[in-house]
Order: C-alpha cells, then structure tokens, then sequence
C-alpha cells in the first residue's frame, strides 16, 4: 500500500539523519608493494600494522597509548619467473610479547616452495600453528597475490605478445569473473567472439 511504502520511506530518511556513530577500537592497515630486482628477480614486500583506539595494557610491554602499534611487521618474498620463493626475510619491529620474534626464522622452511593454487595449505603444515606467527601467516596469501599481480602486470605490459597467447589464456581463463569464458576479457584479449 501507499501508506506502508510513505512509513518504510520515512524509517530508512529518519535512519540516515541520526546515524549509529562508532567507537575505533582496533586498525589494521596493509601495505604490500611489488617490485622488479635488478638481478632478474622478484620481490613482494607486505607490512601489516595494527594498533587500538584506546590505551591498552600488555603484560609484556606495558601500557601502549592509543596509536602506538600493538604488531608492526614485515614480510618480504623473493621469487623466481615461476614463482618459485628463493628468499625470504621476517621483521618483527612491534609485537605484544618479546618472544613472537622466535617465530621469524621459520619462514626460511618456505624457500624452495612454489606459489600456486592451495600452496598456503603446505605452508601453514610446514610451519605449524605454534612455532610460528599468525600475522606473518596471514600475510602470505596476500604477497602470494601481489607476487603473481606484479609478475603478470609486467608481462602484460612489456612483454610483446603475452597477453592473447596460448599460455596466458590457459593460466588465466576461468580464473574468476572477468576472466569468465564469454566475459569481456575472453572477447577482448583473447578474440573469442562469435558472430
């Protein structure tokens, strides 16, 4: 009816003139960067910083005022062509407690391990939830993203050919939505329209 539709019209105007407000408690920012070495290599570098909203009191290290980082580490993978990790460094700069940098050394069991679909499963077996890091951990499947976009955008951009070839199209056809069979990307890059 008119009236309950003017009512649900009314409640959602009145919902947006006193909006609930919020309370920051926790912030976690990312940054991950990409890069090409100069030795031919790649490196994905993530840096993962949470700090709380209020003072917050740690057994370990004392009251942190507001702002002061609770975790401040970075993660840094050096791959191969094939995405094959050659190196990998662990810096722990904040942590709640003195012994999390313990955990830093056993990210060297991941060097020789390849980035591929359902690699982060031998990862967290090979590493084992308590030796070491779960932010560390969680930073993996993000630079194991950003190692293949950095790889992949330099291919596509500088390397004559890549983007319509045979190899591309199969690595990346139904990968997800926009690289659907019949989507744009199948029609655009890789001629795949029919009349």
């Amino acid at each position: 009816s008119v009236e309950s539709s003017a009512t649900t019209l009314e409640s959602a105007i009145t919902e947006e003139a006193s909006p609930v407000t919020h309370t920051p408690l926790h912030r976690r920012q990312i940054d991950v960067q990409g890069y090409l070495r100069s030795d031919g290599l790649w490196e994905v570098e993530g840096t993962l910083l949470d700090t709380k909203g209020y003072e917050a009191n740690l057994p370990d290290r004392g009251c942190l005022i507001i702002g002061d980082a609770l975790h401040d580490m970075t993660l840094t993978l050096v791959v191969d062509d094939r995405l094959v990790i050659r190196e990998i460094r662990a810096a722990m700069r904040a942590t709640p407690y003195q012994d999390c940098h313990g955990a830093a050394p056993r990210y060297d069991l991941l060097v020789g391990m390849k980035i591929r679909s359902g690699w982060i499963n031998d990862v967290k077996e090979t590493l084992g939830r308590q030796h070491a890091c779960t932010h560390l951990t969680e930073l993996l499947p993000v630079l194991a993203t950003a190692a293949f976009q950095t790889l992949q955008g330099y291919r596509l951009e500088f390397q004559t050919g890549f983007a319509d070839s045979p190899a591309n199209r199969k690595r990346m056809a139904n990968t997800c939505y926009g690289y659907r069979d019949g989507g744009r990307a199948d029609t655009l890059v890789w001629n795949t329209a029919t009349d």
